[in-house]
């Protein structure tokens, strides 16, 4: 990676709606927000707090008549929070003026931001206001806890603004509290990260469905890999074209993280000489199917016989989300590099419901083992499954806490 790359995909990523991002609004925006009113106002960075978050509204919603807004710093963040929110905005820029004229706009009944989200404005100045704020699903790794010790008095400064400090370990309950959080506001709830929903995420009908869609031939074997990076997808394709030798049978789904680079992978698939197909516009008898679609990843792992997630083979990622695997009760192969998600990773593989490979060799062998013997995959599944179970206790509490707070509020 060049020395200033993620400083320019910073600036790009802030210039998308940057009139948004100022309070410079046209007409109908402001309309529609006045409409609106009053709103529960929910904060997060990107993708994955995004669908954190939405899991946290839809369990909410029952037992509240505001409306939702949600804000997020990346387009497709905000793409994903459009689903689930009455209102979705890119984010303010954390500047005094700018702030100000989103909350005299907004006049929301509360402000919860998501695990790191310690924006000095934004939070100072709703605690400043008299709206109740709540930082849900708190936490700060030992790698950042450094950085944010550098700066303890400004953090200490935004943490005692908060009504209500929801950590979601006890280590990061103490770094928080290390950080000036003050301790008769601070909770451990559990991770919400580990809360997939209730139930099946696909039904017998939707998935025999979404096989019909794909093409998939009655009896063959899947493997599903996701959230793919450069280098990943050609080590997934060497060990693809491996196990085929045993398994003719085998397909491969290929969903790179980045849609854009969608004809890239196919290009490098057919130089494998596989025949591919797109998600968008699938012919039959295709070996290599590359998703180039948005948001069907989750479903998609429900189809797998083996599943594999990316961001995980290569350095400077740190891993995306394997939990999604293991909500299908199946289990999650990934790589050695999962800094993003290092405490679930390190959980997932305790219990047994994740198995991490090295490699291309590594995952051609881990793939052989478990095509061969399924049940070795259904047992570890479980085991998955019944980890996700404290996901549903840190929720509840969450809920829970939340609830109080806005009843105060309401007194």
């Amino acid at each position: 990676m060049r020395p200033f790359e993620p400083l320019q995909k910073a600036l790009r990523t802030l210039a998308t709606g940057w009139r948004q991002r100022l309070a410079l609004w046209p007409q109908h925006l402001k309309r529609e927000a006045e409409a609106k009113r009053p709103f529960l106002w929910f904060h997060a960075a990107s993708v994955g707090e995004v669908l954190l978050t939405l899991n946290l509204v839809k369990e909410l919603r029952p037992s509240v008549e505001d409306s939702i807004l949600m804000t997020t710093m990346t387009p497709q963040g905000l793409r994903m929070a459009t689903e689930g929110a009455d209102l979705a905005l890119f984010a303010p820029l954390d500047i005094g003026w700018v702030v100000r004229r989103f909350l005299d706009r907004l006049r929301p009944e509360m402000l919860l931001v998501a695990e790191t989200e310690l924006w000095p404005n934004l939070v100072g100045h709703a605690h400043r206001e008299g709206i109740p704020t709540v930082l849900f699903n708190g936490r700060i790794s030992p790698r950042a806890f450094g950085r944010f010790m550098a700066f303890r008095p400004l953090f200490r400064k935004v943490l005692r603004s908060f009504d209500l400090v929801l950590a979601r370990s006890p280590e990061d309950g103490q770094r928080l509290l290390r950080l000036g959080a003050p301790r008769e506001r601070l909770r451990v709830v559990g991770d919400l990260k580990l809360y997939q929903g209730r139930g099946p995420l696909l039904s017998i009908e939707e998935r025999e469905h979404l096989r019909e869609e794909l093409a998939l031939p009655p009896g063959c074997q899947l493997l599903v890999a996701g959230s793919t990076h450069p280098g990943e997808e050609e080590a997934l394709l060497r060990a693809f074209e491996a196990l085929r030798r045993d398994f003719p049978g085998l397909l491969l789904l290929l969903a790179p993280r980045h849609v854009e680079r969608s004809a890239e992978v196919e290009a490098l698939a057919r130089s494998f000489g596989f025949r591919t197909a797109r998600r968008s516009c699938i012919a039959g008898g295709w070996e290599v199917l590359v998703v180039d679609t948005i948001g069907e990843l989750r479903r998609l792992y429900g189809l797998a016989d083996v599943a594999f997630v990316g961001g995980s083979l290569v350095e400077g990622v740190g891993g995306h989300n394997v939990l999604e695997v293991i909500a299908h009760g199946k289990v999650a192969l990934f790589g050695p590099h999962t800094e993003n998600l290092a405490s679930i990773a390190r959980r997932v593989l305790e219990v047994g419901a994740g198995i991490e490979v090295r490699n291309s060799r590594e995952l051609e062998e881990t793939c052989r083992r478990l095509l061969s013997d399924p049940s070795e995959g259904s047992e570890r599944g479980s085991r998955g499954l019944e980890l996700l179970k404290e996901g549903e206790g840190a929720m509840r509490r969450t809920v829970e806490a939340i609830r109080e707070l806005l009843e105060r509020r309401s007194r």
